[in-house]
C-alpha cells in the first residue's frame, strides 16, 4: 500500500512539473529621436520558468513605450 502511494505521489508530482519548463525572455530595446548619439539597440534576456503560457504573459508585459526629452525608447519581449 505505501508503495503504491508513493508510486502515485511521485508520478502526480513528474506530471505537474513537466507543464513547468524553462523559458528565454528576450527584450528589444530601440532608441529613437533627433539628439545624437543615441545607444544602438540592446537586446536582454532574462529566463522565467512556469507554463508556456503564463511565462509568455509574464514576459510580454516587460514591454512599454517611453518618451522623455525628444527621445523614445521601445522595449519589445517575447519569449523564446
Amino acid at each position: 500500500m505505501n508503495k503504491s502511494l508513493s508510486f502515485i505521489a511521485i508520478s502526480l508530482l513528474c506530471f505537474f512539473s513537466s507543464c513547468t519548463q524553462e523559458y528565454v525572455c528576450q527584450c528589444t530595446i530601440n532608441y529613437t529621436g533627433n539628439p545624437p548619439g543615441l545607444p544602438e539597440q540592446q537586446i536582454v534576456e532574462f529566463k522565467i520558468r512556469d507554463k508556456k503560457d503564463e511565462a509568455a504573459k509574464l514576459c510580454e508585459q516587460n514591454s512599454t513605450t517611453s518618451t522623455k526629452d525628444g527621445i523614445t525608447m521601445d522595449e519589445k519581449c517575447r519569449l523564446y
